[in-house]
């Protein structure tokens, strides 16, 4: 006989909604019982199913960012690639989707596709990403920033920020709840890495968001 020890997010999310879930699921089969015809049991049985996704998502937010992805990131250098961006995974497993690299001469924006080509970290694991070798050209680190994309088993969406100031000081941020929406991630089925890049060379003036604007634009959409 097999046993699975569950994980603290597991304990804590069912601590929460096990009353609320209880409760819940006894009022809807008194209702159901009650009901005669097939449609409306079938319109009860749906509304249970998103009442109890309305509590487990209610459950989240209440037992706060302790329960979100603990990541932690560091920058090294590649022969090749240059930039290398070694990802630990401290919680449950993850799946990053886009990369975004930035610097005052260049930003790049990647995006893998479809799900089954996200690069996928387990609990305990550090992985390197090598955007230069999606992208095809290295990345250097002086004063770069990093946005990482990425999604979890309980099908929500994260983003992690970390940059380098010019003295290399580090800085990271927490796991941020983005929109999660469920055919960005299950529609595609051609596997792609598309790659949209802006960079400023030789003589011209300002940086990156001064001679591409909507970079600027595009980041708040995200």
């Amino acid at each position: 006989m097999e046993y699975f020890a569950m994980s603290n997010f597991e304990i804590i999310i069912n601590c929460i909604t096990a009353l609320g879930a209880l409760a819940t699921a006894g009022t809807f089969i008194y209702v159901i019982k009650s009901q005669k015809g097939t449609q409306k049991q079938i319109d009860s049985l749906s509304q249970m199913a998103a009442t109890f996704t309305r509590q487990y998502e209610m459950a989240r937010i209440q037992a706060g960012n302790t329960i979100y992805p603990k990541i932690q990131i560091t920058l090294k250098h590649d022969e090749m690639w240059g930039m290398k961006i070694l990802v630990k995974n401290l919680s449950y497993p993850i799946e990053i989707y886009r990369i975004i690299v930035h610097t005052d001469q260049h930003h790049s924006d990647i995006t893998i596709k479809p799900k089954d080509n996200y690069i996928g970290i387990r609990q305990g694991e550090t992985t390197p990403v090598l955007p230069g070798e999606m992208a095809r050209h290295p990345f250097y680190l002086f004063s770069a920033s990093i946005r990482l994309f990425l999604v979890t088993p309980f099908d929500e969406a994260y983003e992690i920020r970390y940059a380098v100031g010019n003295e290399q000081e580090s800085y990271q941020s927490e796991a941020i709840p983005i929109l999660y929406r469920k055919e960005d991630h299950e529609n595609d089925t051609e596997p792609t890495i598309k790659v949209k890049e802006y960079s400023i060379h030789g003589n011209i003036s300002g940086t990156v968001e001064d001679n591409f604007p909507e970079i600027s634009q595009d980041s708040d959409d995200v």
